[in-house]
């Protein structure tokens, strides 16, 4: 499987990366230049045409959707989280990549009780914080190519990856869970929700471990 991974900057994507590569064909991609071990190419993620050559006879995307440090501004989140995921979409679609895994976060429910046993049925509460918010609408994004059959999207709101509080999420565990959503086969599009099994745990994660096999 050719795989195309976005963000190519972060620590999750170059974990994914050096996970995915002893079993696929992968390629990194970011907005900004990267220096890795992998196939790279740099790509704004725009309309004219650069974001289709990106994805062509790509067999998956897994659009990690984090700018690089120096660039998240309010601004520039909500635009990067929206337009460009817009952009990488309507390229899948052109493209004919038959999956597409969007990482968001389970940060849309910090407003919630911590106290609620919040699961993938409950309606996202993000804060008006760029961040959080950004994600929310870049799930929106995914969910309509998804609805009118355009591309098969799994959606993954991910705890604190590499954090240590009581939504948690390892590195290896996120790593874990991207790799199997890559192969699973299931609904046009499905969210689920995943962080790792710490002390007072946040969030259930029955739904990610029945549907990932993990």
């Amino acid at each position: 499987m050719k795989v195309l991974i976005t963000s190519a900057g972060t620590e999750l994507a170059q974990a994914l990366a050096a996970d995915l590569s002893q079993r696929h064909e992968v390629t990194l991609t970011d907005v900004s230049d990267v220096t890795t071990e992998f196939p790279f190419r740099q790509c704004e993620l725009g309309h004219d045409g650069e974001t289709e050559s990106l994805v062509e006879g790509m067999d998956a995307i897994v659009h990690v959707a984090e700018l690089p440090e120096g660039q998240r501004s309010d601004e520039r989140e909500i635009d990067f989280q929206t337009r460009c995921t817009y952009n990488l979409m309507v390229a899948a679609r052109e493209k004919n990549v038959g999956r597409v895994v969007y990482l968001s976060s389970l940060s849309l429910f910090e407003t919630c009780d911590p106290n609620w046993n919040v699961t993938e049925q409950w309606a996202p509460r993000p804060s008006p914080d760029a961040g959080p918010m950004g994600k929310y609408l870049g799930e929106f994004t995914c969910r309509e190519f998804a609805r009118e059959h355009s591309v098969r999207v799994t959606c993954l709101r991910l705890g604190e990856v590499g954090g240590e509080g009581a939504a948690a999420l390892s590195v290896k565990d996120a790593v874990r869970a991207i790799a199997s959503a890559l192969t699973i086969e299931g609904p046009m599009w499905r969210v689920l929700h995943v962080q790792s099994e710490v002390e007072n745990a946040r969030f259930p994660i029955g739904q990610a471990k029945s549907a990932l096999g993990i």
